[in-house]
């Protein structure tokens, strides 16, 4: 079973590392500026805002349609300068299934929170270019919108309950331009592919976050015998950042926060069979997974956490409500028959005769 189409996102392998994705379990992400160290090498980058890993959903999502839209690009725009050539022209449903698997107005309200948060990030990027005559390397640095302009064409009714409107809001026409940097990587097929599913499933926190900066994380060995692949990251300042722990005040917290990370993707991941933090020469996260990108979809494929989608979902809610009524009804019968009679008890009646006193005064 291969992974469904509407669950494939993608981003490039430089953003993935970059700090700006922080994990958030409550609330919205900082909307403060920074910058950090990070896996990116050596430097500094920043960006003017944090990011939440359900912003970086919505991304991939929009990344992975415009991969789709991109062989149908026209030729005389090679460069992807025209702002149409990089715009992903979608629909509130699709968006959502690829992002939620469901909809309604709550997805919707977040969505359009995420595309405005979107809207307003720029990161810097951080490019080495290698001269390998000169033995020189030279280095590029520039702050980059990751969308540009996005439209919504929503139909408007005069609808007065809150249900209705979820329901509507589903077909709003959507219309997002992803920034020219992104859509360069996305061209040239520098993206790592993302299961967005599993990053659902993972949830806001700091197992998502993990989990992407190791499907982006270049440092793999390139042959394996037993079909395993095995790593570990030096956990340094950089790393710390690039996995969403950099703001820890001691060391001894940061890695505790990643070993309960790293047993949360082992539990949900099944293509993950160790991540875990460990003392070598140094302190590392030392991960061991499955070898091979098909033989990771393939482990995934059968997982729980995997959604038949939004229609699919509908067409069974009468067969689930009608299991449930089922099951309700056979357990109540079963509690009526089962239940203990009460025993009946004979009646005493006791009548108590007192001895008349002597009057009142």
């Amino acid at each position: 079973m291969s992974v469904p189409q509407r669950a494939h996102g993608q981003a490039p392998s430089a953003a993935m590392l970059h700090p700006v994705w922080h994990p958030t379990t409550k609330g919205e992400p900082p909307s403060e500026e920074f910058v950090a160290r990070c896996l990116l090498g050596a430097g500094w980058v920043g960006a003017n805002r944090r990011l939440s890993m359900l912003d970086l959903r919505v991304w991939a999502a929009l990344c992975a349609m415009l991969g789709e839209q991109l062989p149908m690009a026209p030729p005389h725009d090679p460069e992807l300068q025209r702002i149409d050539t990089r715009t992903v022209e979608t629909t509130g449903y699709q968006l959502a299934e690829r992002v939620f698997s469901s909809e309604g107005g709550n997805q919707w309200r977040s969505l359009r929170r995420s595309l405005a948060r979107l809207r307003t990030a720029e990161a810097t990027i951080r490019v080495v270019e290698v001269d390998p005559d000169l033995a020189a390397q030279r280095v590029i640095e520039g702050y980059v919108p990751l969308t540009g302009e996005m439209w919504i064409a929503t139909t408007r009714l005069d609808l007065k309950a809150p249900k209705e409107w979820g329901a509507l809001k589903g077909t709003a026409s959507l219309r997002v331009e992803v920034g020219r940097w992104a859509a360069e990587q996305i061209a040239a097929g520098r993206c790592k592919w993302l299961d967005l599913d599993l990053l659902r499933a993972l949830g806001p926190g700091l197992a998502a976050r993990v989990w992407v900066a190791l499907e982006a994380w270049g440092r793999w060995p390139q042959r394996s015998f037993d079909g395993r692949e095995e790593t570990a990251i030096g956990l340094g300042k950089p790393a710390l950042e690039s996995l969403g722990v950099g703001g820890y005040a001691r060391p001894r917290r940061a890695r505790e926060a990643l070993d309960r990370a790293g047993e949360r993707i082992v539990a949900m991941d099944t293509s993950y069979e160790l991540v875990r933090c460990e003392k070598r020469t140094g302190w590392c996260l030392v991960v061991r997974r499955l070898s091979g990108a098909k033989a990771r979809a393939q482990a995934r494929s059968g997982a729980t956490w995997r959604s038949s989608g939004i229609a699919a979902n509908k067409r069974q809610r009468p067969v689930r409500a009608a299991v449930r009524a089922q099951a309700r009804a056979s357990l109540s019968g079963v509690l009526s028959h089962s239940a203990p009679q009460r025993p009946r008890c004979a009646t005493l009646r006791v009548a108590v005769f007192r001895q008349p006193g002597p009057p009142a005064p």
